[in-house]
C-alpha cells in the first residue's frame, strides 16, 4: 500500500488505492496512481516566471499551450486546432479548440462542477506573453521571444508591454506577428512560458499566483489537489488529479500523479530502489537498478573539457589545442560502456532539426580535431614556448560524481601523459561541490555536460554566446553566425550555418569534445509511456500507462 502524508490525503487516497488496485484489470493501463520523487520544492508553478526543473514538471502536467514537444522531440499541436505562416514568416495565426477547459476545483469536491470551469480563449494567450513582457512580472523569458514585434524596444524600455505582437481575433484566433523570420518560433511555442494565463483568476490571487494550491488554475491534464512543503519536514508532496473536464477531449490515463519531495538525486533514488516511486531519471541504467523496468536512453549530453579562463598556464591556446588534438579516439572502441560514445561535435546526438537528428544530417566527422601526435606536440611545445616555462604542474581533472564512470577519462589522460610528459589525475566531486567549485573557478581543468535547455542546435550553441558563459569565451564571428541562425525563416538552407558555429567553437578549444553521454528514463516495472523530455527534464504523465 502507498503512503500518503496528510490527513488529507490518507482519506482521499482510499479511492486512489482502489483504483491501483484494480489497474491491472484495466487492458488500456489506465486508472492508476503514478508517484515520482523531485529533487527540490518547486520554487513556483506560474509558467511565464518559473525556471527550476521540479517546477517545469509539475506545470507541464498541469498546463497545456498552443503546441506541445512529443514523444519523438517532434512539435505537434496542443490546443491549437490548425495554424499558418505567412509566406514571409512574419505572421502566425493559430485557431484554437473548442474543447479545452480551465478548471478550479473552488470547493475541493474534485468534481468539475458548474461554474467551476471555462473554454481556455485567444485572450489568455495575450494576456500570458504581455505578462512576459510587463516589467513587474521579471520574466526570464523576454529574450526567448524577442523576435515578437515590439519586443526589443519593449525590453529596451521603449515601449509600453501591451503593444508586444500578440492579439487575439475573436475568442479562438490568435496572431503573432514577428520583426524577423525565426525558425526556432514555433519550437518557443510550444515551451513552458508559452502557455496561457487566465487574467480573471490570475488577478483574484493578488501576487500569489503560482506560489499555493489554491492560487493556481489547470488546463491541462492534471490539477494540484494539494501542495504541502514544510523546509523542515521530509513529509512533502505535491498531489495531482486528473482534470476530468480535458479527459473528455484528449485521453488522461492515469487518476493521480503524486509527487514526493525530496532534498537530493541520491533520496530519489533510493525511493525509486525501494519501489516508492515509479520514474527515475539517471545518468546511469544499473543492472541492480533496471531488473523488470522499462528504459527509454536518450544521447542528450557531449561531455567535453573546459579550462578554467584564469588557468595561468593550461587556458593558453596552444595548450588547449595540445589537449584537444592529443585525444586519440581510436582507443575508444570497445573500451566504453554502453552510455557513452565517441564525441567529435559540440551538439549531442539526440538534438534534432527537421524532425531528423542533427548529427545524422551533419556528421560531426566533418568538423573534428582528429588526433595528430605531431600537431599536438607542435602546439604544446609552442605553448610553453609562449609561457617560457620547462613543464606543466600535476593537475586532476574536476569530474562531477555520478554523470560516468571516471575509468574512461584515463584513456585521455594517458595518453597525454604519454604525449607531453605530465601527470593528470581525476577528482571527482558529489555534484553541489562541482558546482561551487566551476562557479568559484577553483579548477583548471573539468568535465562539463554540455546540452540545450530546449531540443535545438541553437539551444546548444547558444551556451557560447559572448557575455552569456562562464568561460569567458567572445568571439564576434560566431555571435554573428548564432544571430543569422536565429533569422532563419527555417532550417532547410540552415545546416551548414549551424556547421560553421559549431566549429567555431571546435577550432577555438573553449570546449574539447570527448564522449556522448546517454541520460535515462527508467519506469518501474509494470509503468510505461511516461514521456521525458531530456532537454527541460520534464516528466510528462497524461498518457502513462500500468499493466501488471
Amino acid at each position: 500500500m502507498r503512503k500518503f502524508i496528510s490527513v488529507f490525503s490518507a482519506a482521499v487516497i482510499l479511492s486512489s488505492a482502489f483504483l491501483s488496485g484494480c489497474s491491472n484489470e484495466v487492458s488500456d493501463g489506465a486508472g492508476y496512481t503514478f508517484d515520482c520523487a523531485l529533487t527540490g520544492n518547486p520554487s513556483s508553478l506560474d509558467p511565464q516566471t518559473a525556471e527550476d526543473e521540479n517546477s517545469l514538471t509539475v506545470i507541464g502536467n498541469m498546463f497545456m499551450g498552443l503546441l506541445k514537444t512529443g514523444s519523438s522531440g517532434a512539435i505537434e499541436k496542443g490546443i491549437a486546432e490548425d495554424y499558418e505562416i505567412a509566406a514571409d514568416g512574419l505572421t502566425y495565426t493559430f485557431k484554437l479548440r473548442d474543447d479545452c477547459f480551465w478548471f478550479y476545483d473552488e470547493n475541493k469536491n474534485d468534481k468539475a462542477d458548474k461554474g467551476e470551469y471555462k473554454p481556455v480563449t485567444a485572450d489568455d494567450f495575450v494576456f500570458a506573453f504581455q505578462r512576459i513582457f510587463n516589467p513587474e512580472t521579471c520574466s526570464p523569458y523576454r529574450e526567448k521571444f524577442r523576435c515578437l514585434k515590439n519586443a526589443s524596444d519593449i525590453i529596451a524600455h521603449n515601449g509600453d508591454y501591451t503593444s508586444v505582437g500578440v492579439k487575439a481575433s475573436g475568442d479562438k484566433t490568435v496572431v503573432f506577428s514577428l520583426d524577423y523570420a525565426n525558425a526556432e518560433f514555433l519550437n518557443s511555442l510550444a515551451s513552458t512560458p508559452a502557455m496561457p494565463c487566465n487574467q480573471e483568476f490570475f488577478e483574484s490571487t493578488k501576487g500569489r499566483y503560482g506560489l499555493d494550491d489554491s492560487s493556481i488554475i489547470s488546463n491541462g491534464a492534471f490539477f494540484v489537489r494539494q501542495w504541502f512543503y514544510d523546509q523542515y519536514g521530509k513529509d512533502n508532496f505535491i498531489y495531482m488529479k486528473r482534470n476530468t473536464v480535458n479527459d473528455k477531449s484528449d485521453k488522461i490515463y492515469p487518476s493521480f500523479v503524486n509527487f514526493y519531495i525530496k532534498e537530493s538525486y541520491d533520496d530519489a533514488k533510493k525511493s525509486f530502489s525501494e519501489s516508492k516511486s515509479d520514474v527515475l531519471v539517471s545518468f546511469t541504467a544499473e543492472k541492480g537498478l533496471t531488473k523488470n523496468c522499462n528504459v527509454n536512453g536518450y544521447s542528450n549530453y557531449t561531455l567535453g573539457l573546459i579550462i578554467n579562463p584564469e588557468s595561468k598556464s593550461y587556458s593558453n591556446v596552444n595548450i588547449r589545442k595540445a589537449l584537444a588534438y592529443g585525444i586519440d579516439k581510436s582507443s575508444f572502441a570497445d573500451n566504453l560502456s554502453d552510455d557513452l560514445s565517441a564525441a567529435d561535435g559540440v551538439i549531442p546526438p539526440d538534438i534534432s532539426i527537421l524532425n531528423k537528428s542533427y548529427r545524422e544530417l551533419y556528421s560531426d566527422k566533418n568538423i573534428s580535431i582528429s588526433y595528430n601526435e605531431k600537431k599536438a606536440v607542435g602546439y604544446f611545445e609552442k605553448g610553453m614556448k609562449d609561457m617560457q616555462l620547462q613543464s606543466l604542474e600535476n593537475i586532476k581533472i574536476l569530474v562531477p560524481e555520478n554523470i560516468m564512470d571516471t575509468e574512461y577519462l584515463h584513456l585521455v589522460t594517458q595518453n597525454w601523459q604519454k604525449l607531453f610528459g605530465f601527470y593528470i589525475g581525476i577528482d571527482e566531486v558529489a555534484q553541489e561541490e562541482y558546482d561551487q567549485k566551476i562557479a568559484d573557478g577553483e579548477y583548471d581543468v573539468a568535465i562539463y555536460a554540455l546540452s540545450g535547455n530546449y531540443n535545438s542546435p541553437i539551444s546548444v550553441l547558444e551556451n557560447f554566446e559572448s557575455d552569456n558563459n562562464f568561460l569567458q569565451y567572445s568571439n564576434n564571428q560566431f555571435d554573428s553566425k548564432l544571430d543569422a541562425i536565429r533569422k532563419l525563416e527555417n532550417y532547410n538552407q540552415g545546416l551548414d550555418k549551424i556547421a560553421e558555429a559549431e566549429k567555431i567553437i571546435i577550432d577555438d578549444c573553449i570546449f574539447i569534445p570527448v564522449f556522448y553521454k546517454k541520460e535515462y528514463l527508467i519506469m518501474g516495472e509494470g509503468n510505461s509511456d511516461v514521456m521525458f523530455n531530456p532537454f527541460t527534464k520534464q516528466i510528462y504523465f497524461q498518457k502513462a500507462k500500468y499493466r501488471d
